[in-house]
Order: C-alpha cells, then sequence, then structure tokens
C-alpha cells in the first residue's frame, strides 16, 4: 500500500497543477488587452486617414445610443485659404444593428438631393451653404442634416477633417498595399499651386506611400465618382490592414503621434 498523502504534500501538488495549468493555456487578458488597443488604433487611424477632425456635439434631438453614427466630411482645404468650402469625401462610419459590425457608408459627391433651405444642389454643397464665420460647425451640421433626411439614417455626430494627416499616416505605417484592378489615368489632377496634372497608376498590385496613396483615394476624372468611392474603401481597408499586421506593431509609437498630432476633437 502506497503511503497516504499528507496535506502539505497534497497542497503542494495542487499549486504545481494549477501553475502548469496557467503555462499551457493561452493568455486571454493579455490577449484580449492586445485586440483592444489594436482595434482602438484601427479606428483613430482610419479617422486620423483623413487628417485634422474637428468634432460637433450630439446632432440628433434623440441619439441612437446603440449604434451611433459619425459622418465624417474630408475637405482639400489649405493652409492659407478660409471661408466655406465643399466636402470633398463624404463617409458615414457606424456599426450594423444585425451583427454589430463596424460599417463605413460612402456617399457620392455628386448625388443630387435637396438641402434644407437651400434646394436642389449635389450632396457634397451642403458644406458650403451652411457656412457661418461665427460658427464653424454650422456647415457640417448642414451637411449632416441633408444626409439625414436624403438618405433616412440618423447622424449622432459629424466631423470635418481635411487630407494632411493621411499623408503623415500612410507613411508612418511604411506604406500601404492597394491592388489596383484597372488602369487609371487622369489628365486633370488638381496641384497645390492650383494647376492640373496628370497621373497613372497601372493595374496590379502596388506598394504606395501617403502622397500616392491620397492621389489614389482622390482621382475622379479618370472614371467616375463611384470608382473614386470604390478606391476609398480600398485605401481605408489597406490602412486598416496594415495597423493589425503585426510587422508593423514597432511603427506603432510614430502612428500614434500623428494620430495624437492630427485629430483635434
Amino acid at each position: 500500500m502506497p503511503p497516504l498523502e499528507t496535506d502539505a504534500a497534497r497542497r503542494a501538488r495542487l499549486r504545481r497543477a494549477r501553475r502548469q495549468q496557467k503555462s499551457s493555456r493561452p493568455w486571454p487578458a493579455l490577449a484580449l488587452a492586445a485586440l483592444l488597443l489594436v482595434g482602438c488604433i484601427a479606428f483613430c487611424g482610419l479617422v486620423a486617414a483623413f487628417g485634422a477632425l474637428r468634432s460637433s456635439s450630439l446632432l440628433a434631438e434623440q441619439p441612437n445610443a446603440s449604434h451611433p453614427t459619425l459622418l465624417i466630411l474630408g475637405v482639400d482645404q489649405r493652409a492659407d485659404e478660409t471661408g466655406p468650402t465643399r466636402s470633398d469625401a463624404m463617409l458615414l462610419a457606424g456599426q450594423q444593428p444585425d451583427s454589430g459590425q463596424a460599417a463605413l457608408l460612402s456617399i457620392p459627391r455628386d448625388l443630387w438631393v435637396d438641402i434644407p433651405g437651400v434646394g436642389e444642389q449635389r450632396i457634397n454643397t451642403a458644406l458650403f451653404f451652411g457656412y457661418d464665420g461665427a460658427d464653424p460647425m454650422a456647415g457640417p451640421r448642414l451637411a449632416a442634416t441633408a444626409v439625414q433626411q436624403n438618405l433616412g439614417v440618423p447622424v449622432d455626430r459629424v466631423a470635418v477633417i481635411d487630407f494632411s494627416a493621411f499623408v503623415r499616416l500612410v507613411d508612418a505605417l511604411g506604406g500601404i498595399d492597394i491592388d489596383v484592378p484597372r488602369a487609371i489615368v487622369d489628365t486633370e489632377y488638381p496641384t497645390p499651386d492650383y494647376g492640373v496634372t496628370t497621373i497613372r497608376f497601372d493595374p496590379g498590385l502596388q506598394h504606395m506611400d501617403g502622397e500616392q496613396a491620397l492621389v489614389y483615394a482622390r482621382t475622379r476624372h479618370g472614371d467616375d465618382d463611384f470608382g473614386r468611392v470604390e478606391r476609398q474603401q480600398q485605401v481605408i481597408q489597406a490602412v486598416a490592414t496594415r495597423l493589425v499586421n503585426p510587422a508593423v506593431w514597432p511603427r506603432l509609437p510614430a502612428v500614434l503621434e500623428v494620430i495624437r498630432s492630427g485629430v483635434v476633437t
């Protein structure tokens, strides 16, 4: 008959078993923390990808607390420019009610709608017509109201964003990979000095720096507005993919600095 196990020996054996069990299973808390960090960085990056941000207070009278939405208005306003401007990109970010997954709707900027108090105009002009020098968010609120009334989608918050931080973000990530579906030639791409130039993209997988990615997302004379919407979605997906790539994580301090300096609420 084997000797009886003492209480002290049994406690020591149980402690060893617990240590072995802990060392052999994944670290759920650590993994969850990492996923949350990456998710937060990815979300901030997608917002920062279109530049410096000014955010309004809640827009809707009864905000959608369970699935809030954010209307992102991208503008290309140079540092020496002031006054009213049109939105160059319109994106509505939110969650799908059934699955809770993140959703991003690109709104064609040439979509003709009824802008309250203005009449039939392209939806990207709502920002221009709502301009009020005494209230910097008057234009964004009119744009959000136009989206709500014409698309039937509630807008809880609205943000105005310029494109300058996008270049810095993509460069901080080391560039992004884009699979260009078809050749693009735009002979009227605007330049910073108010001229135009010709830009070209060959079909196939390409690694783009920040400036190239911005041009790819913004060009529209080579096809149409729907092609432009498709490219914006491609670029956003490429940024998100790059952010969650472990090989890029050593670059995250630089990425976070871009987000910190480029996002102003």
